[in-house]
């Protein structure tokens, strides 16, 4: 669901999340720079974007970690640079980072009870996440310092998750986990997105977005480039196309579809094997339907071809 910002004021309190104008400066330097987004109540929402560019600095300011230069900072619908909306707001939140700054030596209960407590919410999930995560009673009595990563990330999953937050942001929460496990979290996710809650999911792993997330927002050098349902992304871009022509197919078969609107790339694999790049799917099915077509694959573009063109249409751009 895209939220217009036509009455910014009124989006920002009914939003789950809402940055406007957002600016985080460093001396000169800009970490992000006129931020604007929206995300509805219910929604989840993948946030992409390569090592520096300002991935964990929007995440540290939504979440009311660091405050901005510019720009207001809504959670949940509570200013947060107001110190007692968002302490209300803190309390409703759930937050995942990718490294937990967890204290080696007390042990998973304690850190679980503290960080509820200073949550502000009662843990009515944590029995139900360790079992669903299938995190050992015994390691949440050990020091932190003795348990491996991917029980260390366990706990860090449970103390975001434990008093059933209105939002969660998780910021590369599959880190460590073996594949079991990132499968208990998606089904954990999936409960939460059945209940409403809403989802700020960061990731490196352009699958896990694709597979949780309808819709993404890309950030590079500190700025928002895109912000689009995955299926509008898809549109605008380039599919695959294989097609394995008849034996009766005419002389001029691989002209026909070059002149097809759109298509790029066209290349003869073998003997009445094409392949090639197309955006206007109907124009080209317009061509093949005169053809004696034996064969067809049509692939659409994945997340990760979506964020790699998008990427290098960027650079192009800047160049």
């Amino acid at each position: 669901m895209v939220i217009e910002l036509d009455d910014a004021g009124r989006a920002a309190r009914d939003s789950a999340l809402a940055l406007h104008g957002v600016s985080k400066l460093y001396g000169a330097r800009a970490a992000v720079a006129d931020l604007h987004l929206q995300m509805a109540p219910g929604e989840t929402l993948g946030f992409l974007g390569p090592n520096g560019a300002g991935k964990t600095t929007t995440i540290r300011l939504a979440a009311g970690f660091l405050r901005p230069t510019r720009g207001q900072v809504r959670l949940l619908g509570c200013d947060m640079a107001n110190s007692r909306q968002a302490q209300q707001a803190r309390a409703r939140l759930g937050y995942v980072p990718d490294v937990a700054g967890l204290d080696p030596g007390a042990t998973g209960a304690w850190l679980l009870d503290e960080l509820a407590a200073l949550q502000g919410a009662p843990p009515v999930d944590r029995e139900a996440l360790v079992a669903q995560l299938e995190l050992d009673p015994g390691d949440l009595r050990r020091p932190m310092g003795r348990l491996s990563r991917g029980t260390r990330q366990k706990i860090n999953i449970v103390q975001g998750l434990q008093h059933r937050p209105d939002l969660l942001i998780l910021d590369e929460p599959t880190e460590g986990l073996d594949p079991l496990t990132k499968r208990a979290l998606f089904d954990i996710l999936r409960a939460v997105q059945a209940r409403g809650g809403a989802i700020f999911f960061s990731s490196h792993v352009l699958g896990e977005v694709e597979e949780l997330c309808d819709r993404v927002a890309l950030i590079r050098r500190g700025r928002l480039v895109a912000v689009s349902p995955i299926a509008t992304l898809r549109a605008s871009q380039e599919r695959r196309v294989i097609v394995q022509l008849a034996a009766d197919a005419p002389a001029d078969a691989g002209q026909l579809l070059a002149q097809a609107p759109t298509v790029a790339a066209l290349q003869q694999l073998a003997p009445g094997l094409w392949q090639f790049a197309v955006r206007d799917v109907n124009g080209v099915l317009a061509v093949l339907a005169g053809l004696p077509v034996s064969d067809l694959t049509v692939e659409p573009p994945s997340l990760e071809q979506l964020f790699m063109q998008y990427y290098r249409r960027e650079e192009g751009g800047d160049a």
